[in-house]
């Protein structure tokens, strides 16, 4: 992994220009994951969204334990933007149905009927905060009884809590939702920022066996490989989902998939598309502010893309031109259905020289919202501006006109180019090793001798050098 991310560096400063480029992972090669500790049997966590979007974890392993070797941590974190917004941190074995819990179902078997919850934690907020555990017992489908209990205050050693059910419940479950979350969203909804719980030796009282997938002391832990998150652009919310690193690329390892999911619209289920975005949405102007830095007032936006709408669906790339903060201008391109890639240019002019730029794409219509247009999909990859491709590097018109074939193939490749003499070419492999060089005036490739994979030619096209992906298999 490591040999690879140098490769995916080696190429970025390779056939880059010089001068910064507004366009973050134009060529979208570089993706970012990582590994995670999750309390065994609690998949549903607020980790994986903070990851996403680039922020700290808030639910964590640590080995300040009340009983054994490891006890568990959840914080209310922050993120600021024009102003600042709380994040709970939280852990729960069913899906936490954005917060709802009269929609909650699942969670772990249980057959017996305990009479009350216990255990250790620490604690560091006084007043204005509190942590929650939630409990959900149900049966045959159908909820039981939900209890809600506080424990805060400042807590620097580990303290006992021990809560009755109240009232008790009157029937055997077969199932129990165990939640813990960091602050309470019942008095404020995202928590108070820097609240921290530790929690430890969490068991049920008047039972004979406790929940055998309940992990109480947390002392398992499972590593977890996050998803893969597109560099350089941003996310927000529930706009993790909906996107996805594809090897369906038009040039390089990687495209951008953006798929149109069931979601929520202002409470009802609905569409929602997959989108990323070079900006972010400032909630007390409704409007979209950051980006960029760009200064032409004169330019064309240029990229390739895939699309399979559902429906009548149709998706979308929009430049918002920026001055100051406030928008000058912009340009937009609906995209309609296409099965091979295709090249699009969005040409834009501005009375304003702009400061920044904001690039949007956009699987659905932000009007479809329907679950009609549910599992539409967009690809998209090389996107540049025109004024950042004059450097005399790949063009995508110049690479349209650049044929390798058969590839994959065996190790025998040909070179069909209709916009200039072949020149010459490197050859990498997936590490980033120089495989193979050649200087002559060649349409030829062989690597019959070389090991099955992923190689990188760097091919010398008249005044060009363009980049392509060859797989031998």
């Amino acid at each position: 992994m490591k040999k690879y991310l140098l490769l995916l560096a080696f190429l970025s400063f390779t056939f880059a220009s010089n001068a910064e480029d507004p366009i973050p992972n134009k060529d979208f090669e570089i993706w970012n994951s990582t590994i995670v500790d999750n309390p065994r049997y609690y998949p549903f966590n607020s980790n994986e969204n903070e990851i996403a979007n680039n922020r700290i974890i808030n639910v964590e392993k640590i080995l300040d334990a009340y009983h054994g070797q490891s006890a568990v941590k959840i914080s209310t974190t922050s993120i600021t933007y024009d102003s600042t917004y709380s994040i709970l941190g939280y852990f729960l074995n069913t899906d936490p149905k954005q917060g709802d819990i009269g929609a909650w179902t699942g969670g772990m078997p249980y057959t017996e009927k305990p009479t009350g919850i216990r255990g250790y934690y620490k604690y560091n907020v006084a007043t204005a905060d509190s942590a929650l555990i939630v409990l959900v017992f149900r049966k045959g489908g159908s909820m039981l009884s939900t209890y809600e209990y506080k424990i805060g205050g400042i807590k620097d050693t580990y303290t006992l809590f021990n809560f009755p059910l109240v009232p008790a419940l009157a029937q055997t479950p077969d199932s129990v939702v165990f939640c813990v979350v960091s602050s309470d969203f019942n008095k404020n909804e995202s928590g108070v920022p820097g609240s921290v719980l530790k929690i430890d030796s969490v068991s049920f009282t008047g039972v004979v066996n406790q929940p055998a997938t309940m992990n109480g002391d947390f002392e398992l832990w499972d590593q977890v490989q996050t998803p893969y998150i597109v560099d350089g652009w941003s996310l927000s919310g529930d706009r993790v989902k909906g996107i996805t690193r594809s090897t369906d690329a038009k040039t390089g390892l990687y495209a951008l998939e953006l798929t149109s999911f069931a979601g929520e619209e202002n409470g009802n289920p609905g569409t929602q598309p997959g989108y990323v975005t070079t900006g972010y949405w400032d909630n007390t102007c409704g409007c979209q502010k950051g980006g960029t830095p760009f200064t032409n007032k004169k330019d064309t936006l240029t990229f390739w893309y895939k699309y399979a709408p559902v429906s009548t669906d149709q998706a979308s790339v929009d430049l918002n031109l920026q001055k100051a903060g406030i928008s000058i201008g912009g340009q937009n391109r609906i995209l309609t259905a296409s099965s091979n890639y295709q090249y699009v240019e969005i040409p834009f002019e501005t009375g304003e020289t702009p400061d920044a730029v904001i690039i949007n794409i956009i699987s659905s219509m932000w009007q479809n919202t329907s679950l009609a247009f549910v599992g539409s999909v967009l690809k998209i990859d090389n996107m540049n501006f025109k004024s950042q491709m004059n450097t005399g590097f790949e063009n995508p018109r110049e690479d349209l006109n650049i044929t390798i074939s058969p590839n994959p193939s065996k190790g025998e490749f040909r070179i069909q180019s209709s916009v200039g003499i072949i020149k010459g070419y490197d050859i990498y492999d997936i590490t980033g090793a120089k495989v193979f060089t050649s200087t002559e005036l060649t349409k030829e490739i062989d690597l019959t001798n070389s090991p099955d994979g992923i190689y990188f030619i760097r091919l010398k096209v008249g005044d060009k050098t363009i980049v392509r992906r060859l797989i031998k298999q």
